[in-house]
């Protein structure tokens, strides 16, 4: 298995994979705006950048990395937005070579931090960010579309 830099000839790789994370987790989303929001990272390093597990020309999972700037880290902030692997595929460690990666990727790239958010019921998730020596913040996240 590798793990790689997603570049625009993935946009149809991620797209798909994407869709299917947002069905599994029941996230609703409107197609276009996806579509261009992943052409949009791909083609503006300076937004964040995506990591693909490949096995033999197979896609496995990917993670979402988008920047921001944050006084609490000092600076430049790796946001892990989406981590995925696919249902026949977990349990393998490709996750957490994913997540491996992108401490590598993101510090090249000038992070101080990574943060992430979990849903409060994704104990499968924590686990493994606990693994990786992430620790939990007291706190909630909102949010409002505008």
């Amino acid at each position: 298995m590798k793990i790689e830099i997603a570049t625009t000839k993935d946009l149809n790789i991620l797209h798909k994979l994407i869709q299917k994370q947002f069905l599994e987790h029941e996230i609703d989303y409107e197609d276009d705006q996806l579509k261009s929001a992943i052409d949009q990272m791909l083609t503006n390093d300076s937004l964040g950048f995506f990591l693909i597990a490949k096995e033999k020309n197979q896609s496995l999972g990917f993670a979402v990395i988008s920047f921001a700037w944050t006084l609490e880290h000092g600076g430049k902030s790796a946001w892990l937005d989406e981590l995925y692997v696919l249902p026949e595929h977990r349990n393998a460690g490709i996750g957490s070579a994913i997540v491996d990666r992108l401490f590598i990727e993101a510090k090249e790239k000038g992070c101080l931090a990574v943060d992430l958010e979990v849903e409060s019921d994704h104990r499968r998730a924590e686990n493994l960010y606990v693994r990786k020596g992430f620790q939990k913040l007291d706190r909630s996240r909102w949010a409002q579309r505008i």
